[in-house]
């Protein structure tokens, strides 16, 4: 087989040779590769909607059929075994099935909501799973296309779908940056695999079934075990974001296709790259499937020349899989220690003297401390060398902090949790608040496979004795599943040396996941951490990539480039730093953002009126009491601080906004202090849930999703009880009370005129939201009976009710008004739960990527970070001005010179300043067919746009009567075309400037 011309921009690795090149006549890209399941066929759908069909052994196409023409065929799937049908999905949000034999056209399945962005048949032939921008999974019978059922959970589009080889289980990689597995047979509740922090793109089950591999947009591959979700292995060296990833048949290798246009091969037992190809990948958002492995033969196809051709390429495995690259390899593995416990019971002192440091006098903790306890290296039984980094996080103690630790809780791997050894009447005080805040934190971020080691440490004790007898403390160990028990004196250095050794023995590294990353990155990483040790607090991109390149040396390239910007995602995944959506900075003291949102949940809670609320203006004028050493000194950067803060609250729904003539509040419904004066006498209570968590996160978060599910919508609120209304104006509510340390209970009631099946939507959504949120295993749920009669509304005791039903009464008679109550309540279905979680779910999701989104333009606005140059001719100014009105509607934020240029100073000087920082352009032609190009200066700032490889964009306006001629550097571009009404030229310059690419039509 004849091997393809090396050149620099293309050469090829040892152990891979050219066999051929398949290119469709028309169709556009192509969106997927898909082989049959015995790898005779290959079929590739296409953005012009034809489905182009190919022998595995010929270079000519056999069959190509309209798809979904003229809308895009984004992707395929076959029967199985040899492919006698091929389902195909589109953004006409429909599913075909066509006969592959006869070549025609079977059916049309239809009920997504939005684009069908993935598929795959099961192996046992039975089922096709279909993936929406809907954000469902819905499954369907083949034989006479009926949808059997929908999979709900993911609050993203459902970019991937993989069956496992056995076909008990269905992988789906979604916009929401996570992966789940689903068991066909128990299909309500799937496996969340969290961990990417961007869109998953890529899914690949290994052939024996045992892991999976996910890529993203993130950079990386993440390799997860099968049968617990466990986190095994996280792969590093693609420096944009990978679209795809294939196992090959024997399973020894696993390649990668990324948008930096490299597919690199890694060995699987050891995930080191053992071979790089350059293959050139289409800039799109919507994923498609560039790279995949005969499932029979070790021949790859893949996706190249802008996604326009598939190049078939024999692959020698052995040869390649036998290759050994270990010094391009650096494994490392992090481990996170939390210090926790109440204010003041030397949790800062502890964690200053396990790092190696001097003791010396501390005061509280505010947000949070994070320290390097341990950097070693370990060899492994081949021979190579890990580096392990355990880094100690000391989080505030205070209860104002309580509503943030939940966000800093994640991937504990060891837990110190710290008591106040002198104190004599309640020694043990927020030690169970932590146990459970950590274990529920577990739970929601789907990390309930890995085991967290859990200390108890009496501190302090050089100053006292303990209060307590040890009974009480073992009691307390056996009950919270702690391991072992120290007794400590930071200031005198008490058994801190066994504390030290029982951290690095009860670290279980080996459940911990491996990263195979390149020296390269780590050298970037290291160049990252010590900036923030340095005590930097905000850094443009740009302002850190140059201090880099500065201190290594480095050259810089559109690959260095790439590489550092994964690597801040990185570092970011680890808590370390945080990337702002806004201005293009990374902030990176995030743990100042801890003490910004407790300080606007205590102003927000001191609030005169009780109402738990703050005007968001004050917050940005810096209203705020903080003490001078959390505070930031610069007030622009602190503005954008408080933003960053704000968008970080409203993403965790610990508060939502509200609009009032006093303008935008932020409403934190765990900080009312207003007493609701119905609550001694309310009646109409009908449930009672008892529960454990962090129990003031979980209200929170229940209120405002019901706030925002369109079906519900927020009356009044007072302290621990929200009031409710529906459309029909039945009011329904709940109440909830902390009864003791991460134990609470929360009461449902509604009116009279609640109809049943809004009692039923209401209570059907806080089961689902307890069942996510609180300890697994701690809900019970317990039915109040009262009777209706209005002006009685007797209350009958749990024990009443109890024993009325062991002797087989269905009713008990009201000792008051002699009233019957019936006990038999209406049955709820499946269907109906499901139905009523998604809406409120979709609804609430969608209201909170808004307020995001609205967040980061208010960011964009106050740090100038334009995201299009509006270029324009004077005559048409009026119309651009429009256009630019409904930019911004859309979170883009244009530049339009007479709203940035100062009056007075040289345009050209200031446009000059600002024209690094624009990500695009937009050129406007109108009526007079003068393009604003003519000008020397505009032409030379639109070919600075086109060098920096920015989107330069031309459009027609509505009134154009021709297509002008354009300038050499733009003759290539796409033209936007407001003439038209389809496709949406709005959206259409959106995505040019942007890369947000319309989903549905």
């Amino acid at each position: 087989m004849k091997r393809a011309k090396k050149s620099p921009h293309n050469e090829i690795p040892q152990g891979v040779s050219i066999k051929a090149t398949l290119e469709p006549t028309y169709g556009g890209q192509i969106t997927r590769i898909a082989w049959t399941p015995d790898g005779m066929k290959l079929a590739c759908p296409t953005q012009g909607g034809a489905i182009w069909f190919w022998a595995a052994d010929s270079s000519r196409p056999y069959w190509e059929c309209a798809g979904h023409a003229p809308f895009w065929t984004s992707c395929v799937a076959w029967s199985p075994p040899a492919g006698s049908l091929i389902a195909s999905g589109s953004n006409d949000n429909s599913l075909r099935i066509w006969d592959a034999v006869a070549r025609k056209k079977l059916r049309d399945l239809k009920g997504h909501e939005s684009w069908v962005l993935s598929l795959a048949w099961s192996p046992s032939v039975d089922l096709i799973a279909s993936g929406s921008d809907d954000k469902t999974i819905r499954l369907w019978s083949p034989i006479d296309g009926t949808a059997v059922r929908t999979l709900t959970g993911h609050s993203g589009g459902v970019h991937n779908l993989a069956w496992s080889p056995d076909g008990g289980r269905l992988a789906s990689g979604s916009e929401d940056q996570t992966v789940r597995l689903w068991n066909v047979a128990k299909p309500e509740a799937p496996a969340v695999l969290v961990g990417h922090v961007e869109a998953v793109l890529g899914l690949a089950w290994a052939p024996d079934g045992r892991t999976i591999a996910s890529s993203s947009a993130d950079g990386t591959i993440r390799v997860w075990e099968a049968e617990t979700g466990r986190l095994v292995t996280v792969i590093e060296g693609h420096s944009q974001g990978i679209g795809s990833i294939s196992f090959s048949p024997d399973g020894s290798l696993l390649a990668s296709k990324s948008f930096d246009n490299t597919i690199r091969f890694w060995r699987v037992d050891t995930y080191q790259t053992v071979g790089i190809l350059r293959e050139e990948a289409a800039n799109v958002l919507v994923p498609t499937s560039g790279i995949a492995f005969n499932p029979r033969s070790n021949s790859l196809a893949t996706l190249g020349n802008k996604d326009r051709v598939v190049r078939l390429w024999n692959i020698d495995v052995e040869s390649l899989s036998g290759k050994s690259s270990r010094a391009e390899q650096h494994l490392y593995r992090n481990s996170k220690v939390v210090v926790v416990g109440d204010t003041g019971v030397g949790k800062s002192g502890l964690a200053l003297v396990l790092t190696g440091e001097r003791w010396k006098e501390t005061g509280s903790t505010h947000g949070r401390r994070v320290w390097v306890f341990e950097n070693t290296q370990f060899t492994d039984d081949r021979g190579r060398t890990e580096t392990r980094e355990t880094l100690l996080w000391d989080l505030a103690g205070q209860p104002d902090y309580r509503l943030i630790h939940q966000l800093n809780l994640n991937e504990v791997a060891l837990a110190l949790i710290v008591f106040d050894s002198r104190s004599q009447t309640d020694p043990f005080a927020g030690v169970r608040y932590w146990d459970k805040a950590i274990r529920q934190a577990a739970q929601v971020l789907g990390d309930t496979t890995r085991p967290i080691t859990k200390f108890l440490i009496a501190a302090r004790m050089d100053v006292g004795a303990i209060g307590v007898s040890s009974d009480r403390i073992d009691g307390l160990m056996e009950e919270c599943g702690f391991s072992q028990y120290f007794k400590t004196s930071a200031k005198e250095g008490w058994h801190i040396s066994a504390l030290a050794d029982a951290i690095r023995r009860g670290i279980h590294w080996e459940t911990l996941p491996q990263v195979s990353s390149t020296e390269l990155f780590q050298n970037i990483k290291t160049f990252l951490v010590a900036e923030k040790e340095s005590g930097r607090l905000l850094s443009t991109f740009n302002d850190l990539y140059r201090s880099y390149q500065l201190s290594s040396g480095a050259s810089s390239s559109d690959q260095l480039r790439g590489d550092f910007n994964v690597c801040i995602g990185l570092i970011e995944s680890r808590g370390l730093i945080q990337r702002l959506n806004f201005g293009n900075f990374i902030l990176l003291q995030p743990e100042l953002r801890d003490a910004y949102a407790s300080a606007m949940a205590n102003a927000a809670k001191d609030e005169p009126d009780g109402l738990g609320c703050i005007n968001e203006e004050r917050l940005r004028l810096g209203e705020l009491r903080l003490a001078n050493d959390e505070r930031i000194k610069d007030r622009h950067q602190e503005e954008l601080l408080v933003l960053a803060t704000i968008e970080e609250l409203l993403r965790h729904e610990i508060a939502f906004r509200e609009n009032s003539a006093d303008g935008t509040l932020l409403v934190f419904p765990s900080q009312l202090t207003r007493e609701n004066p119905e609550l001694p006498d309310l009646q109409g209570k009908t449930t009672v849930y008892q529960f454990e968590g962090a129990i003031q996160n979980i209200y929170a978060t229940l209120v405002v999703r019901l706030s925002h599910s369109n079906i519900f919508a927020k009356k009044a609120m007072w302290k621990n009880s929200v009031k409710f209304s529906t459309k029909n104006r039945s009011v329904c509510g709940i109440i909830c009370h902390e009864t003791g340390e991460g134990r609470g209970e929360l009461t449902v009631f509604f009116d009279q005129t609640a109809t049943q099946e809004t009692r039923q939507q209401f209570e059907q959504y806080v089961d689902t939201h307890l069942s996510r949120k609180a300890l697994p295993g701690s809900v019970e749920k317990r039915r109040i009976v009262s009777c209706p009669t209005p002006d009685c509304g007797q209350v009958f005791t749990n024990e009443q009710v109890t024993r009325r039903k062991e002797r087989g009464f269905n009713s008990i008679q009201c000792p008051v008004c002699d009233e019957t109550i019936i006990f038999l309540e209406a049955p709820v279905t499946a269907q109906v739960h499901a139905s009523v979680t998604f809406d409120i779910d979709s609804a609430a999701d969608r209201q909170r990527q808004r307020e995001i989104a609205r967040t980061a333009m208010q960011g964009k606005i106050a740090s100038d970070d334009f995201d299009v140059f509006l270029c324009h001719n004077s005559s048409d100014k009026p119309v651009v001005k429009t256009i630019a009105r409904r930019l911004r509607n859309e979170q883009i934020l244009p530049w339009l010179d007479e709203e940035q240029l100062q009056p007075g100073l040289p345009w050209m000087q200031q446009m000059g300043e600002q024209i690094d920082n624009i990500r695009s352009a937009a050129v406007f032609v109108g009526a007079n067919g003068t393009g604003p190009w003519q000008s020397r200066e505009i032409s030379m700032l639109l070919q600075k746009f086109t060098q920096r490889g920015c989107p330069v964009v031309p459009v027609l306006l509505a009134d154009t009567p021709k297509v002008p001629r354009l300038p050499i550097f733009l003759e290539i571009n796409t033209w936007v075309d407001f003439r038209k009404k389809e496709p949406d030229p709005l959206q259409q310059l959106i995505w040019g400037v942007s890369g947000r690419k319309p989903r549905a039509t």
